[in-house]
């Protein structure tokens, strides 16, 4: 029987390899298909972006970069901010789970300075929501939001609020009816960011994290179509996806 077992593992794990090797073959085809339907004679990823844009309906105010375990992701987050620069995106958020980028933020700021001078006094970092209106925009130079996230910006954050406030409780700083969802709504909102929009997760797992919990109830996740460097074009097809997609909001 153990032998009978082994051998139906075996045959799974060969089906999902045979599946996923198909569907990186069809991924990419599509993506060479993207090329020429975009055509030869765009000279940069400028021109693709913003022709693409202009046939969009709807475009996300805040988009969210799910790295996962994946490091070494400093040029991706560079590409990623000169699009979204590009395409009037406010607020983007990279999160990895080992803290990566958390850790090496100054070396971010440096290579952006470095490769994207222009960009720099067009940013705010961090969780300071000071300066910014409700759109999050005050004036010509701070037009976009970035925000590094890790593990303890996801389910950490909500176990970490659940012991202050039964903590509160017991002290008597805050009654149990006084508890609600507008209370967790402040208390988990305090870089005062919209909710995500659109987020992407970055590999062959299709799996959020953990990430922000509590704000990605309605935000629709899409996969790369392989892990490997970001392009324009695979950029763009993530928000054609969004374009396309009907938020219900649970009706």
């Amino acid at each position: 029987m153990f032998t009978v077992f082994r051998m139906l593992l075996i045959l799974i794990h060969f089906s999902c390899d045979l599946f996923a090797a198909f569907y990186n073959c069809c991924m990419f085809l599509h993506r060479k298909f993207i090329e020429i339907w975009y055509g030869e004679n765009l000279r940069t990823e400028i021109e693709i972006l913003t022709r693409a844009a202009s046939k969009m309906k709807k475009l996300p105010s805040h988009i969210v970069i799910v790295f996962g375990a994946k490091e070494n992701t400093i040029f991706d987050c560079i590409r990623i901010i000169r699009w979204c620069y590009t395409l009037g995106i406010s607020y983007i958020s990279f999160f990895d789970i080992s803290g990566f980028l958390i850790r090496n933020e100054n070396l971010l700021k440096y290579e952006l300075a470095k490769r994207q001078p222009d960009l720099m006094e067009y940013i705010n970092w961090g969780k300071s929501n000071a300066g910014f209106s409700q759109n999050g925009i005050t004036d010509s130079k701070s037009k976009m939001r970035i925000f590094l996230l890790s593990s303890l910006d996801g389910k950490k954050e909500i176990v970490s609020l659940t012991k202050t406030l039964a903590e509160a409780v017991i002290t008597g700083t805050i009654k149990p009816e006084e508890i609600n969802i507008e209370l967790l709504d402040e208390k988990l909102n305090s870089r005062k960011m919209p909710d995500p929009d659109l987020g992407i997760i970055y590999g062959r797992v299709c799996s959020t994290y953990g990430v922000l919990p509590w704000q990605t109830r309605i935000t629709e996740f899409y996969m790369l179509p392989l892990h490997i460097s970001l392009s324009a074009k695979d950029f763009i097809c993530l928000l054609e996806k969004y374009n396309k997609s009907e938020q219900r909001y649970g009706k």
